[in-house]
């Protein structure tokens, strides 16, 4: 466990690592315990023919038993009693099917550490107060989604003087509610403090084009910032140029695009991976990215797209050690003109279900069960 905390507790998230193993051994060792510990993913790892001394190099990284995110919407694994877990979380979407992923004590302390020292690195850390405008759910009893609790969480960064929420809760679902997103928004404006967006980038649209709309053009806190994750999703319709998008943001709300965050993240990968100036995700210290041929889900040369996939060690309740997501991608290796000297992968969709599917039944097959 000290290994895990040296790699994750790192000031700069981006610097190699002065032991170039630590990673390695790190999940070398988890990997131990997830097969010890969880009878289900033991099964997977036999029938895949897996054991941890068959990571000899990072190279080796791709033969971890690799669960589709989908596989987490029909199956529960846990490596620790379940009466262990201090914060459970389900991945977005108020219909059908969720994952559910849960967070023993270790696991979450370790999480919140390395995201404090993440958040530092880009500036979102600040003892300043500020209003918020959450592009997204408010917090409520009747959910658990890990988006809620990611944008409630964010909040925390910045002391929150009052948060004003995009969809708001009804006790049984959810309403829009981007007329009283404006009005708090003009309340803000007029106040010495700045103003954060958090949440979902189509509400952030929305609300910059009502502002457009109807001639409203404010100059916030030159301390305002916007960080933004989860895509476009159900309103892929609607997604518009990232530059366009950006210019329509400074000129509704004055604040520039350098003070606006893109995140990519995942309930079942919970790992932030922020966007650069010039449009690539740089993945940190902590964790891997491997670009994954659909049909064989072995790894393609860099450059090549291909399913999306991660692996870290920073889960111990649950085998989240190596995910397989739907979203299409092309890793490549730095440097980047942003500066950074990070990998990266650039998004380029989301993958048809069929694939996935296929691959989750597998994995079911794997435990004896129907998929």
């Amino acid at each position: 466990m000290d290994e895990r905390k040296r790699l994750f507790l790192k000031r700069d998230p981006y610097s190699p690592p002065k032991d170039e193993t630590l990673f390695l051994r790190s999940v070398k060792a988890l990997a131990a315990h997830h097969i010890a510990s969880c009878p289900d993913y033991a099964r997977i790892a036999e029938a895949a023919g897996f054991t941890p001394d068959a990571l000899r190099s990072e190279a080796d990284l791709f033969r971890i038993p690799v669960l589709p995110t989908l596989y987490f919407k029909r199956n529960r694994l846990f490596s620790v009693p379940e009466r262990k877990l201090c914060v459970t979380a389900t991945s977005s979407g108020t219909k059908g099917a969720q994952s559910l992923v849960g967070f023993d004590r270790k696991s979450l302390l370790l999480g919140i550490g390395m995201m404090f020292r993440f958040f530092r690195y880009y500036g979102v850390l600040s003892p300043v107060p500020v209003n918020y405008i959450v592009l997204g759910y408010e917090p409520s009893r009747h959910t658990q989604m890990g988006a809620i609790k990611t944008a409630y969480g964010t909040t925390k960064f910045a002391p929150a003087l009052h948060r004003e929420y995009a969809l708001k809760d009804t006790g049984t679902d959810y309403a829009l509610n981007l007329d009283g997103v404006k009005r708090a928004l003009l309340r803000y404006a007029k106040s010495p403090f700045p103003v954060r967006f958090v949440g979902f980038p189509p509400y952030m649209f929305f609300l910059a084009k009502l502002l457009q709309n109807e001639g409203i053009r404010l100059k916030l806190n030159r301390r305002s910032m916007i960080l933004l994750g989860g895509g476009w999703k159900q309103f892929s319709g609607e997604e518009i140029d990232r530059n366009a998008f950006f210019r329509l943001i400074e000129d509704t709300l004055g604040i520039p695009r350098e003070r606006c965050l893109e995140f990519y993240s995942a309930v079942e990968h919970p790992m932030a991976y922020v966007r650069c100036r010039e449009g690539h995700f740089h993945i940190p210290s902590y964790s891997r990215v491997i670009v994954r041929d659909p049909a064989t889900l072995l790894p393609v040369p860099d450059g090549t797209e291909g399913l999306l996939s991660f692996v870290t060690p920073l889960v111990t309740s649950m085998p989240l050690l190596s995910v397989v997501t739907d979203d299409i991608a092309v890793r490549r290796e730095g440097p980047c003109p942003c500066g950074c000297g990070a990998p990266y992968f650039d998004l380029i969709g989301r993958a048809g279900v069929s694939g996935i599917k296929t691959c989750a039944a597998g994995a079911n097959e794997l435990l004896g069960r129907q998929p």
